[in-house]
């Protein structure tokens, strides 16, 4: 009897510490799981009530980065301001790629990416973005020695570009597009492009892409770059949320909106626009031998195409400086200096404007420019042999562009050249057509840096 009473009482206890550690136990567990990382609830109160704001980041130099113990970089200055919004501390998270900072995202473990990120499909369906902060372009970043002129002869080269990067979706664009090979090589992760560019510049790498606002950064500036060339659209760069984080999100996005935010995205713009328009050391030059109609961004533009603004280059003919000045020029124009930059500079200008006045003022602006540059390049006598040809085979013998440039390459063939009504012979007329159209594409590009900064100034 008493070891039933025994059992009875045995059972009796395991059914009421059964009964009770359902209540003990389940809610920890209960709690746990509603505290999960990658939980998405009131994630914005969490922030408020932890004190503080956490933003994953690469430090890598441009969007957010340490310089003398303060934090730089326009998206840090943005979210900086937006800590001191929420009445929060920021703190920056230091990652080393791309993956690992998605992967931290991805596992609730940060709040923010703040790494110039596009937002392109893919990213989009795994996280959030915020609304675009600015927008940028690729650029090609190239070597003075290895410059091409158009993306075309891109074909059969290799572009060195991080993994990970949208910078891959590019290059395979302009290849479906120009229809043309490029060969792309990786690179890994941990490098910045700010390093890319670097090894570009050394000899590393012959090309790699850029966001426009990176390569405009003061650590990419090395005298072995040529002025890079744009690929692409206008894309833009935003900051990454969590999947979830809509609430976080909206906020972000309203704040955005606020006075305080643009006057610092404004800013960030004022100071990358004059970035762009320091275009060369001898700016100065330039404006101050320009004339109508030839303003100080098409000598520019010519000396690029010249020399790629190499005040000590010298070509196989024996054309000397800046703007490439063939020694009986240079003398008929009063230089003496070729390589003084102020000298050939002005002897470049005063050779377009003779050139100008004496053969091609009576066309229309482009027309005359085109002209005059064509003329500069090949002589004006082959010019005027391709204006022939032109004529003879039914086209514009005053247009340039579609007209009488396709005609000038037909000097390079000797059943052309020797026709009896040529009068100068065998010209690289392929040579002078490629000039002047790499002189309008570059002088397109800078007319644009110009109009939105006159556009700046008329905002403030």
């Amino acid at each position: 009897m008493l070891k039933l009473t025994n059992l009875f009482a045995f059972l009796l206890l395991t059914l009421v510490i059964t009964t009770i550690s359902q209540f003990i136990f389940v809610p920890e567990i209960i709690y746990l799981s509603s505290t999960n990382n990658k939980s998405n609830k009131n994630t914005l109160e969490k922030i408020k009530k932890r004190g503080f704001l956490l933003v994953a980041t690469k430090l890598d130099g441009v969007g957010c980065y340490y310089k003398r113990g303060q934090l730089r970089g326009i998206e840090c200055e943005l979210l900086q301001e937006y800590a001191n919004y929420l009445d929060v501390e920021l703190n920056i998270l230091f990652f080393p790629d791309l993956h690992s900072l998605f992967t931290a995202l991805d596992n609730k473990r940060v709040d923010i990416i703040a790494s110039d990120l596009t937002p392109n499909n893919e990213r989009k369906k795994k996280f959030l973005f915020s609304n675009a902060l600015f927008h940028t372009e690729e650029w090609l970043i190239q070597r003075k020695d290895n410059a091409i002129s158009n993306l075309k002869q891109l074909n059969g080269k290799t572009i060195s570009i991080r993994k990970g990067t949208t910078y891959k979706d590019v290059i395979l664009t302009l290849q479906q597009e120009m229809n043309i090979n490029i060969k792309i090589e990786l690179l890994p992760e941990t490098l910045s492009t700010l390093e890319i560019i670097k090894g570009v510049a050394n000899s590393i790498w012959s090309y790699t892409l850029a966001d426009q606002h990176i390569a405009q950064n003061q650590h990419a500036q090395y005298p072995q770059l040529s002025p890079p060339l744009t690929i692409g659209q206008p894309r833009e760069i935003s900051l990454a949320l969590f999947k979830d984080d809509k609430e976080l999100l909206l906020h972000l996005n309203s704040w955005l909106a606020n006075k305080k935010a643009k006057d610092i995205l404004n800013k960030k713009n004022r100071t990358d626009i004059k970035k762009q328009y320091l275009i060369t050391p001898w700016d100065n030059i330039f404006k101050k031998n320009a004339s109508q109609p030839f303003d100080w961004l098409w000598l520019t533009s010519q000396a690029f195409a010249e020399s790629s603004f190499d005040p000590n280059a010298i070509s196989s003919s024996g054309a000397k400086g800046l703007m490439q000045l063939m020694p009986e020029t240079a003398k008929d124009m009063g230089v003496t200096q070729l390589f003084d930059p102020n000298e050939n500079i002005k002897g470049g200008a005063k050779y377009n404007k003779w050139l100008y006045k004496t053969y091609w003022n009576y066309l229309p602006e482009k027309e005359a420019l085109a002209f005059t540059f064509a003329s500069y390049n090949a002589g004006v006598g082959h010019i005027i042999d391709a204006q022939r040809l032109a004529l003879r085979n039914g086209d514009d013998p005053n247009v340039w562009f579609n007209s009488v440039e396709n005609h000038i390459i037909k000097l390079e063939k000797k059943s052309i050249f020797t026709l009896p009504y040529i009068k100068y012979g065998y010209c690289r007329g392929s040579e002078t057509k490629s000039y002047v159209r790499k002189i309008f594409f570059q002088k397109r590009i800078y007319s644009n840096n110009k109009a939105l900064l006159n556009k700046q100034h008329l905002n403030n």
